[in-house]
């Protein structure tokens, strides 16, 4: 082959890839405390105190999070 790789080669590290897949499925499949994205909003009372937010602050984070509209 040109880039220096055999078959043989390419085939045993497919058959390792596969065996890796395999663990990584019997892993997640046996993690069952893992608990969906919460629906229900995380608090966030508090990380703002103290900060400084202008006018200014507020415009330029409304125009980063809504560029399509002029007038914010």
């Amino acid at each position: 082959m040109r880039n220096g790789i055999t078959t043989k080669q390419l085939y045993s590290k497919v058959l390792k890839l596969e065996q890796e897949i395999k663990k990584v499925k019997l892993a997640l499949l046996k993690k069952k405390d893992d608990k969906v994205a919460s629906i229900t909003p995380i608090s966030l009372k508090g990380i703002w105190k103290g900060a400084k937010i202008t006018e200014k602050d507020i415009r330029a984070a409304k125009r980063s999070l809504f560029p399509k509209y002029k007038d914010l």
